[in-house]
């Protein structure tokens, strides 16, 4: 016998009314009796009917999140940065009850179109976009009449149904490249991969500028490959040119750094300050443990999954640009 919404209303001690529009989102209900009517469904195997369901509410309940050509099952293996956005997106539909995340992962750029076509099927009721994308691709996000919100995406396109969440990444760069100045070190590198990139531009500017007050040269280091394997190429580059410390532009180029140059005999920490950019778990897992740059990822892609749901849900407007704040976060490289 099949489980029914008289049954989980029942359980839960609400009206099946109740229970129908907590599940469809068409009402706002108190945590506590979202809670409970949730907690009812789970303990007696409730699944809504999904597709009858969306035919009478016109939505699919379905969110979609496209991650960039880049990233593939070796990336997401090797940069916690892409799991952890994933758990904080899936961790807030889960609390608002949305039944489920699509994962639009481009395997190649020439494969745009492939995945529109995949978010017309799937009917998507909104899209999470993390990266940078091609701008006929974005213009195509833009026709289909659905709210986008881009993560760490500076496009500056007339796009309507846009929403943007970045973190202050200029500021970032600043911090970084100011406390390895603070600490007495001179020959700084900034060490990045794919600096051409908008979003490595936006650190580079902040050591720019904070090399330029310092009246410092800039060294500046660009590869290209997985963050990891870049960082051990930074440290032969370093150790031949006598860097004294480096700005990595993300975390796991800094790991990397930080083994090619432990390999070296260089007493990182002491002879050569290094400064990572994420603060990830790693960077407190590594010795000496990473200073880094904290970004706060999980509220990043909580705060762009929220908003998502707010437009949807008629509580935000579309074409907002949210700044998220970073701090520096001092431990044993610098």
């Amino acid at each position: 016998m099949s489980i029914t919404v008289i049954d989980v209303a029942k359980e839960a001690g609400v009206s099946r009314t109740t229970v129908s529009n907590v599940f469809s989102g068409r009402a706002k209900y108190s945590d506590e009796t979202r809670k409970a009517v949730l907690a009812a469904a789970k303990k007696l195997g409730y699944k809504p009917n999904l597709a009858a369901r969306s035919l009478i509410t016109n939505q699919s309940r379905l969110i979609g999140l496209i991650l960039p050509s880049y990233v593939d099952t070796n990336t997401l293996t090797n940069s916690p940065f892409y799991n952890i956005i994933m758990d904080s997106v899936y961790s807030v539909l889960r609390d608002e009850a949305y039944y489920d995340l699509i994962i639009f992962s481009v395997p190649h750029k020439e494969k745009l179109l492939q995945v529109s076509e995949w978010i017309d099927a799937r009917n998507a009721d909104g899209i999470l976009a993390l990266g940078e994308y091609d701008q006929n691709f974005l213009k195509d996000l833009n026709s289909k009449a659905i709210p986008v919100v881009l993560i760490d995406n500076y496009s500056r396109g007339n796009y309507a149904n846009f929403s943007y969440i970045n973190s202050d990444d200029e500021t970032g760069g600043y911090l970084a490249a100011k406390h390895l100045i603070a600490k007495g070190y001179k020959k700084i590198a900034l060490c990045a991969v794919e600096l051409a990139g908008p979003l490595m531009q936006k650190r580079y500017e902040g050591y720019k500028r904070a090399m330029k007050e310092a009246g410092c040269k800039e060294y500046v280091l660009d590869k290209l490959g997985t963050p990891f394997e870049a960082g051990l190429q930074f440290a032969d580059m370093v150790f031949a040119q006598q860097i004294e410390a480096a700005f990595c532009t993300e975390d796991m180029v800094a790991v990397g750094l930080l083994q090619g140059l432990l390999k070296k005999g260089v007493r990182v920490g002491r002879d050569f300050g290094l400064v990572g950019f994420d603060n990830i778990h790693i960077g407190r897992q590594v010795f000496p443990e990473l200073t880094t740059v904290d970004q706060n990822i999980f509220e990043k892609g909580e705060t762009a999954t929220k908003t998502l749901l707010k437009i949807l849900n008629k509580k935000n407007s579309l074409g907002s640009r949210l700044i998220l704040p970073v701090s520096l976060v001092a431990r044993e490289t610098a």
